[in-house]
């Protein structure tokens, strides 16, 4: 035992290289004369295991702001085409205005920079009401198109030309779906300087050409502000109260709107229409839809969620009616099954059919 203990330390000790007495290993002496080679790493192997995609770029004071603070805006957002999907000119009857699927806050001050980059002058702002009015904008006559180039690129040998001058009325304000807005635009025009008639907002524009031009131009220049910096007002943005709300009713929710009945009854339509909600008959005299609804119906709904659910699918949509009616001055809209008796099930299709209606109106 004792023979096997001191061979095994005699050999862990050689192989530490601490018996020197016993003769330098062939390893120790190529170390001592420098004859070994270092080691040397593979080329596919030196390279870093990662790389930098997002370089720090250097920074050149050109202004002598060395030393100095300075305060740094926000960084660019990504650019994306959402802004053309957002916006969109409705027209209903002679009236007609551009919804934006954005906060006032946010198009507050993009409708402002139209206005100052356009270099038309503005005669008042009310930012708590949500208008704005322009000064008088002398301007040449004829169709819409040669009004409106005429105020944005006035033509210097035509000015003195110009015989009559507009002004516009705008009312920015919060829209029917949550988060979004409503732009109007109203016009009036009339001689050069001429005083007598200053002219009144009486919700008709003189000419309907040239309010739908300005409207156009407004959605456009909004739509491609929007990926250009999250600039905000706080103060339009108090003015957020949506134009319809959902209350509490006898039969379970239903929805509140600030609106009349024409543009309710438009709304609603579009809604359900939008939604993929199939509607068998309306009777607009009446303020009713019958409309067949299945939870599958509206275009939200998934590729994956609509394979795994083909046999719901199939199902015939149940019938439902879709009312609106005037309460008080303000008109209300609900839903209710027509089976009768109604189950569970007809219930709570009931209360997803509102919720789509509201997140669809326009």
């Amino acid at each position: 035992m004792k023979q096997i203990t001191f061979i095994s330390l005699f050999l862990l000790l050689n192989g530490c290289g601490s018996l020197g007495w016993l003769g330098k290993s062939d390893e120790q002496k190529k170390l001592e004369e420098g004859s070994s080679k270092p080691t040397k790493i593979p080329s596919e192997l030196d390279a870093p295991i990662f790389s930098d995609p997002m370089a720090i770029p250097k920074i050149k004071d050109f202004r002598g702001l060395s030393g100095s603070e300075i305060e740094l805006g926000l960084p660019d957002p990504l650019a994306t085409n959402s802004g053309v999907e957002q916006i969109l000119i409705r027209r209903l009857g002679d009236s007609r205005w551009v919804f934006i699927d954005l906060p006032v806050a946010t198009v507050w001050p993009r409708v402002l920079l139209f206005f100052e980059e356009k270099r038309l002058p503005l005669a008042s702002v009310d930012v708590s009401e949500g208008r704005i009015e322009t000064d008088w904008i002398s301007g040449s006559s004829g169709d819409a198109e040669r009004v409106f180039e005429s105020f944005v690129n006035p033509d210097k040998d035509e000015i003195q030309t110009y015989l009559r001058e507009y002004s516009f009325n705008l009312l920015v304000e919060a829209g029917v779906r949550s988060g979004s807005t409503e732009l109007y635009v109203e016009e009036r025009n009339r001689l050069l300087d001429d005083e007598s008639s200053s002219g009144s907002w009486d919700g008709a524009s003189d000419l309907p050409a040239l309010e739908a031009k300005m409207l156009s131009a407004l959605a456009y220049y909004i739509g491609e502000r929007i990926a250009e910096g999250p600039s905000i007002s706080l103060a339009a943005g108090t003015r957020q109260a949506s134009k319809v709300e959902t209350i509490s009713g006898e039969n379970g929710t239903a929805l509140r709107y600030r609106l009349d009945f024409d543009r309710t009854w438009a709304t609603i339509g579009r809604a359900l229409e939008d939604a993929e909600v199939k509607v068998i008959d309306l009777d607009r005299s009446a303020g009713v839809y019958y409309v067949s609804y299945t939870s599958l119906a509206n275009s939200k709904v998934g590729f994956l969620k609509r394979l795994f659910n083909a046999e719901d699918e199939k199902k015939e949509g149940r019938p439902f009616l879709v009312t609106v009616s005037s309460d008080s001055g303000q008109i209300i809209v609900n839903a209710a099954p027509t089976n009768d008796p109604s189950g569970p099930e007809d219930l709570v299709l009931r209360e997803r059919l509102i919720k789509i209606i509201r997140e669809y109106s326009t």
